[in-house]
C-alpha cells in the first residue's frame, strides 16, 4: 500500500545533500535577500524548507497533500492563487507513465484558471507540468523565480512543447543542472531547473553537468522547443561526437520499417543473449538477416546482434533495421557493423539519459558514425 502511494502521489524525495547543493546552485546565480517570500508547493520531508531555514530565511509557506507528512495537509491546486512569492522551489511530484492516478486531472478541480485553452481541454498531464503552470501564476513580478528538481524527461526534444513555450514567454533565464549523485532512493535521472530572469544570461539556457568538474554550455533560450536539452548527453555528443568514422550509419540502413516476429513472454531473442548473434551462420541466407540494437536497459542498451527474420522472435527491447539492398548481401559489411556498435556501447549509455532506465532515440542510432 505504501507503494501504491508512493507512485500515485509522487513521492521521490531529495536527499539532503543534493538539497544542498541546487540551493548553492541557485544562491550563486540569484542573491536573493533573507526576507523574500518562498512557497514550497509539495514540501514532503521538509528538507528544501528546513535547508532554508538553515540559511535565513524566514517567510516560508509550504503545501503538502499528504496527512502523513503534515499536520495541515493541503492540495496545491486548491491553493489560491492571490499568495504570491518571490521564489517557489521545491522537489513537485513526477508522474509514473503507467500509473493512471499519478496524472493531473483538470476535471477533478473547480478553479483550474493557470492552464491554457488548449492545455485546460486535455483529460489528464503530467503532474510536474502543472506544477510548473501554477507555479508561475504564483510569482510575484519578474524577478521572481522558479527552482524545481524535475525528471530529467521533461527536456526531451520535441516533448512538453506548450509547457516550454510558456516557459519561454515567461522567463528570460532557463539554468538546467544534472550531475552523477543518486538524488533519491530510486534511480530516477533528474535535473534541477531555475527559471528566472538575468540580465547578464538574458534569453539564454546554461546548461551545467557536474562530474568532478563542473562544464556548462551557453545556448539560445529558443532552443528549449527544439533540442534535447539533457546537460550530460548534450555536453557528452558536443565534447565527443557521435563516433569516430567517416559514414553515419544511416547509410547502410533502410528507412523502412523493419517487419520481424515480436513476443514478449515466448521469445528466443533477447537483450541478455543478443551478443551470441553477432555472426550469419554458413549455409544460412545472408539477405535473412537484420540489424537489431537494443533501445533500453542501463546495461543492455546498445547491445547489437543480426537476427533471421525468419526464424528469431524478439522482445520489444529492440531497434530492428534491414539493411539497403545494395548492402542487404555482404555478410562481411553486416558482421562489421555489429561489431562497431557493440564495441561503442558506452556512447549509447552516455547519450541516452532519458527516463528511469537509459532509453535510446533511433536518430541516436542512425545518426553514429562508423568506419568500414
Amino acid at each position: 500500500m505504501e507503494e501504491v502511494k508512493k507512485f500515485v502521489l509522487g513521492q521521490y524525495f531529495t536527499k539532503e545533500e543534493m538539497v544542498k547543493r541546487v540551493i548553492d546552485l541557485l544562491q550563486s546565480y540569484k542573491q536573493y535577500p533573507k526576507e523574500i517570500s518562498i512557497l514550497e508547493p509539495s514540501a514532503g520531508t521538509g528538507n528544501f524548507v528546513k535547508e532554508l531555514g538553515k540559511r535565513g530565511f524566514n517567510k516560508i509557506s509550504e503545501c503538502e497533500i499528504d496527512k502523513d507528512l503534515t499536520n495541515n495537509p493541503e492540495d496545491f491546486f486548491d491553493f489560491e492563487e492571490k499568495n504570491k512569492f518571490d521564489l517557489v522551489i521545491g522537489n513537485p511530484p513526477f508522474t509514473k507513465y503507467n500509473v493512471k492516478n499519478s496524472y493531473f486531472y483538470p476535471s477533478k478541480y473547480s478553479n483550474i484558471s493557470f492552464l491554457e485553452n488548449n492545455l485546460n481541454k486535455k483529460e489528464k498531464m503530467q503532474v510536474e507540468k502543472a506544477f510548473i503552470l501554477k507555479s508561475i501564476k504564483h510569482l510575484r513580478n519578474k524577478e521572481s523565480s522558479i527552482a524545481f528538481v524535475l525528471p530529467i524527461s521533461f527536456f526531451i526534444g520535441n516533448k512538453n512543447k506548450e509547457t516550454k513555450q510558456i516557459i519561454l514567454d515567461n522567463f528570460s533565464t532557463i539554468i538546467i543542472y544534472q550531475n552523477d549523485k543518486n538524488w533519491f532512493e530510486e534511480p530516477i535521472p533528474c535535473c534541477f531547473a531555475i527559471f528566472t530572469n538575468l540580465n547578464n544570461y538574458k534569453n539564454k539556457i546554461i546548461l551545467l553537468y557536474e562530474d568532478g568538474k563542473c562544464v556548462n554550455e551557453i545556448l539560445d533560450k529558443e532552443k528549449l522547443l527544439t533540442e534535447e536539452l539533457i546537460p550530460k548527453s548534450f555536453l557528452y555528443k558536443k565534447n565527443n561526437g557521435n563516433g569516430n568514422g567517416k559514414h553515419l550509419l544511416s547509410k547502410y540502413l533502410s528507412e523502412k520499417k523493419a517487419k520481424y516476429q515480436r513476443d514478449y513472454k515466448n521469445n528466443n531473442i533477447s537483450g541478455a543473449n543478443i551478443l551470441t548473434k553477432t555472426k550469419i551462420p554458413e549455409g544460412k541466407e545472408i539477405r535473412d538477416y537484420s540489424l537489431a540494437v537494443v533501445r533500453v536497459g542501463n546495461s543492455s542498451i546498445g547491445k547489437t546482434g543480426l537476427i533471421n527474420i525468419k526464424e528469431d522472435i524478439l522482445n520489444d527491447m529492440f531497434y530492428v533495421f534491414d539493411f539497403k539492398d545494395e548492402y542487404n548481401l555482404n555478410k562481411e559489411l553486416k558482421e562489421k557493423i555489429v561489431s562497431e556498435i557493440t564495441n561503442n556501447q558506452e556512447h549509447f549509455r552516455n547519450i541516452s539519459v532519458r527516463v528511469g532506465s537509459k532509453s535510446m532515440k533511433k536518430t541516436d542510432l542512425l545518426d553514429f558514425k562508423i568506419n568500414l
